[in-house]
């Protein structure tokens, strides 16, 4: 059963970044034709990476789901659990497909924030998944680097 859950969550996490990525439009195209800031990486391994990411993000649920914490310590967990996902999610469509890239440079400085705040609960829960939680928030600190240099390269 606990396999079952697991799963649940990673392909969860996985469907939320596919969706998000299917209302961005096209995503690869805009990024290669646009000016991109020093260190930005090659438009290809960004979905590779965001797809261990996301798997990481759903295994780190999974811990919360079957952690024997106080309840109210978990509600609180969900609850930024789930605001990251909305700014992870909303990130692509504002920035890639509405090409408001001022509001995303806002959204990816509040998804910073709260991937923070989620690895602080995390860690009064279970402290694997505020480990799972390091490499995303690496990630989104890089993601706001370029959102930042993306804004003011082509705006």
């Amino acid at each position: 059963m606990k396999f079952l859950i697991w799963l649940v969550c990673v392909i969860g996490i996985e469907a939320t970044g596919i969706i998000s990525s299917l209302f961005a439009g096209d995503i690869a195209g805009t990024y290669a034709q646009m000016e991109k800031p020093f260190l930005a990486p090659p438009g290809g391994i960004i979905g590779i990476v965001w797809t261990i990411l996301y798997a990481f993000m759903g295994t780190a649920l999974y811990l919360l789901i079957v952690a024997k914490v106080n309840p109210a310590l978990k509600k609180n967990a969900y609850i930024f659990f789930a605001i990251q996902q909305v700014l992870n999610f909303l990130w692509s469509i504002v920035f890639f497909g509405w090409n408001a890239y001022w509001a995303g440079t806002i959204i990816i400085v509040l998804l910073v924030l709260s991937v923070i705040i989620c690895m602080i609960l995390f860690a009064r829960i279970d402290k694997k998944a505020m480990y799972l939680f390091i490499p995303y928030l690496i990630w989104c600190l890089y993601a706001g680097y370029l959102t930042i240099g993306l804004t003011l390269l082509n705006t």
